[in-house]
């Protein structure tokens, strides 16, 4: 059994984090299973791959200011790059033949580059299964109904995808309802819940102990990826010396760049740190999740997998969420913070004074509920590794009952797979 995971990672690193998550799943769950992922992250390297998992490198690409695509490193356009990167994925189903194909996100990929990809498994490799994994939120639905329109994405799940396994839960927001799904579309839904972490082997107080710290409190401090953390970075140092210039802080900070922010202004972060603040810069680390489990406060941007991070280690949250190019982190952080599983401040009411008092403020408050306990589940990756079973199954029936004549590429039934039918 091949499954091949499409992960475009083109600003950020939560496309590549959550399709890893996932990963180490199929791979602990279904031992028969080989995988291979398609990435463009620029970080793939430097996260332990589960076994039996290769992956292939796509040319990265960024966002520029106006959240337009653009190639991250190669001296080419953007079209250039994305020929490339559409060439490398065609050929890879080409020669690999996966027996299911499971995109995170985008259906169409980048600009449509996966769209020649489909299309050949559609016609020459039909017993493929083809699998859309859903962030729990897109956009606001103006917008996304716009985007979709324009990119023909509504024919594309109705037509070309089997199933949409939805990584959230429809308590919080429902895209059946949100986006106006036909009810064609809205039946391939499979809500798994969030993507949720491994626990780390180390207990809290090893990990604390590794870090060094001079206070009995930590506060970790994350943009994400970074492409965009800049002003939420430099808002906090700066709240860190106007409360404490002078005098011992009353909390640690380990402050996580991300390894996508532009070096000048990693280069100023990192030289703000000091044992004077209790102030730690790294731009990078794959033990993040290891760190949030042993803070004390989380202050980060809303992105999925940081915020499904948070929820996972019952952490205390305080959310600065982007608000442009998407509004996606902004509602996701709104509908939680609604539930009391976080707090929020909007971007543009974000100064240093406000931002200490929140911190101090969460500091003193218990952990919120835990997100299993109010009916919000995290085990988004065991329930996918559970339906790719039952997919896999519908695969080895299709090749048992027809094993000379392709599957007609109008037929697009999804047999057997339905939520209801689902044991999660």
């Amino acid at each position: 059994m091949l499954i091949m995971l499409y992960s475009h990672d083109s600003y950020g690193l939560g496309h590549i984090r959550r399709s890893l998550e996932i990963a180490t799943h199929l791979s602990e769950s279904i031992p028969d299973a080989s995988l291979i992922m398609l990435t463009g992250s620029m970080q793939a390297h430097a996260y332990a791959l589960p076994e039996r998992m290769e992956y292939i490198k796509l040319p990265a690409l960024t966002k520029d200011s106006g959240g337009q695509y653009c190639s991250r490193l190669l001296p080419h356009t953007i079209d250039i790059t994305l020929k490339l990167r559409q060439r490398i994925i065609l050929e890879s189903v080409r020669n690999l033949r996966p027996d299911i194909l499971l995109v995170d996100k985008a259906p169409a990929g980048i600009r449509g580059e996966l769209l020649p990809a489909l299309q050949f498994l559609k016609t020459k490799s039909p017993s493929t299964r083809i699998v859309l994994g859903m962030r729990d939120i897109e956009d606001h639905p103006d917008h996304v109904h716009a985007e979709w329109a324009k990119s023909g994405t509504l024919p594309l799940l109705k037509n070309t995808y089997h199933a949409i396994f939805l990584y959230g839960s429809r308590a919080i927001y429902d895209p059946v309802e949100e986006y106006g799904l036909s009810h064609s579309i809205g039946k391939k839904i499979v809500s798994c819940g969030y993507v949720g972490r491994h626990q780390p082997k180390l207990s809290r107080e090893r990990i604390r102990e590794q870090l060094q710290l001079q206070t009995d409190r930590l506060v970790l401090v994350t943009p994400g990826g970074g492409d965009d953390g800049y002003s939420l970075l430099k808002t906090y140092i700066a709240m860190l010396r106007k409360q404490f210039g002078g005098r011992r802080p009353t909390f640690d900070t380990f402050l996580v760049t991300g390894p996508l922010m532009d070096p000048r202004k990693r280069l100023r972060l990192q030289q703000a740190a000091n044992t004077e603040l209790a102030l730690t810069v790294t731009d990078f680390t794959p033990r993040l999740y290891e760190y949030l489990t042993a803070a004390d406060l989380v202050v980060s941007m809303g992105g999925y997998n940081t915020i499904v991070e948070i929820l996972a280690a019952n952490q205390r949250g305080i959310i600065v969420p982007r608000v442009h190019p998407r509004l996606e982190q902004c509602i996701r952080a709104e509908r939680l913070a609604a539930k009391g599983l976080l707090e929020m401040i909007h971007p543009t009411k974000l100064t240093s004074t406000r931002l200490f008092h929140a911190i101090m403020q969460s500091l003193q408050r218990p952990r919120p509920p835990r997100s299993e306990d109010i009916g919000i589940p995290l085990d988004g990756a065991a329930n996918v590794s559970k339906a790719m079973k039952q997919l896999f199954v519908d695969v080895q029936d299709i090749r048992t009952n027809h094993p000379l004549i392709p599957r007609p590429s109008n037929v697009h039934t999804l047999p057997r797979l339905r939520a209801e039918s689902l044991p999660i």
